[in-house]
């Protein structure tokens, strides 16, 4: 029983190396898993982080050299052009990685560029029936300036006209103000017609012209635009200009019949 006893306990003892050893390697085994599993949801959280904060990656420095070959950065002042040229270069052959850490600057990028386009005026395409609704609008007007028309020379006023029909069926007309249309309008028949008018000094004439002038420029703007008071303020400067150099015309012939000296009338008597 001695003898039994001690071997019995010996027996004992080296059972609790092993009985003490899986529960040490399932406590490692658990730690390796543990430390795994950590690793993963590590790694899940900087894959969140590069997504949401391009800047949170910050191992062995991959982010300061991405950022060293980043483009400039977004100014306030860049063209719609320079934002474009920028997008361009942001996404030429870059990784999915160095995409992902740019995502904050093409946003800002892209948001930056439709403010841009937003601030610009509406444009107008072009279409063959809004070329005919201008057309039309216009011929319509010149049908009630009858009175106007006939102070231009007919020969005059027919090439005039057909210059006027190509421009309202014109694309660039439908994106044009109403002082860019007068413009063209005044180039086509004001110009001309001062070079002849102006020296006969038939200023009615150039009246009459001004105001045709206003009236095919704004009849062929766009439906619901309301330039009136701009067109009457155009004519209204026409007519003090014309004025002007009417009194100038006046000023001149007197100045040139003071400098002359008078001739004294002879009587057919003296003559003989």
């Amino acid at each position: 029983m001695a003898d039994s006893l001690p071997g019995n306990n010996q027996t004992l003892v080296p059972d609790e190396g092993p009985i003490s050893r899986p529960t040490s390697r399932a406590s490692t085994i658990g730690w390796k898993q543990g430390s795994t599993n950590g690793d993963n949801t590590e790694a899940m959280d900087l894959d969140d982080t590069v997504v949401t904060t391009p800047n949170a990656q910050s191992k062995d420095g991959e982010i300061g050299s991405l950022e060293a070959i980043e483009p400039e950065g977004v100014q306030g002042n860049d063209t719609q052009e320079e934002l474009i040229m920028k997008l361009f270069d942001m996404v030429q052959g870059v990784t999915a990685e160095e995409l992902a850490l740019k995502q904050l600057q093409i946003t800002n990028a892209i948001c930056r560029l439709k403010e841009l386009q937003d601030q610009q005026p509406p444009r107008v395409s072009f279409s063959p029936a809004m070329a005919n609704s201008s057309r039309e609008r216009l011929e319509a007007t010149l049908i009630y300036l009858t009175s106007e028309l006939t102070a231009i020379p007919p020969a005059n006023w027919t090439a005039y006209k057909k210059k006027l029909i190509k421009f309202s069926e014109s694309e660039p007309v439908l994106n044009m103000n109403f002082p860019q249309r007068l413009y063209k309008v005044v180039d086509i028949i004001y110009l001309p017609e001062e070079m002849d008018a102006i020296p006969k000094e038939e200023f009615e004439r150039m009246h009459s012209v001004a105001r045709i002038c206003a009236a095919a420029a704004q009849a062929m703007g766009p439906d619901g635009e309301s330039v009136e008071a701009l067109a009457e303020k155009w004519v209204s400067a026409k007519m003090q200009d014309l004025k002007f150099l009417k009194k100038m015309f006046r000023s001149m012939r007197g100045i040139c019949k003071a400098s002359t000296p008078e001739r004294t009338e002879m009587s057919l008597e003296t003559q003989a």
